[in-house]
């Protein structure tokens, strides 16, 4: 009987972790107070809110000016909050792999997305 126990509380441990794995992601990041947003180069109509405060300061580091947009790389999980029809987009950073000025041509399709949250 405790066997079973603890063969389900594993199994459903193991569920758990393996719902929320780890990826790797590119994409432009704007950072603002604390936190940012974070466009994926592969889905350009998806925004996720970046809630990382250690993120938001690199980004400052590298920034020739504020709300500049970024080429990241970053490593974490995606996470959703709200309804499951219209719900926010998060996403947790675990480790940020690269975070430099963006390149000419690169995430192309970003650009229109990113333009609507710039400050003008």
């Amino acid at each position: 009987m405790v066997t079973m126990r603890i063969l389900r509380s594993v199994a459903l441990v193991v569920t758990v972790v393996a719902c929320h794995r780890s990826s790797d992601v590119d994409g432009v990041y704007l950072s603002g107070n604390g936190s940012g947003v974070f466009f994926p180069c592969d889905s350009a109509n998806v925004m996720f809110m970046v809630p990382d405060s250690g993120l938001a300061a690199q980004s400052h580091a590298v920034a020739a000016s504020p709300g500049d947009p970024l080429f990241v790389r970053l490593r974490g999980v995606k996470r959703r909050s709200g309804s499951i029809y219209d719900g926010r987009r998060w996403f947790q950073v675990e480790q940020v792999l690269k975070i430099r000025r963006r390149a000419s041509g690169e995430c192309p399709k970003v650009a229109q997305s990113a333009s609507t949250v710039l400050p003008s």
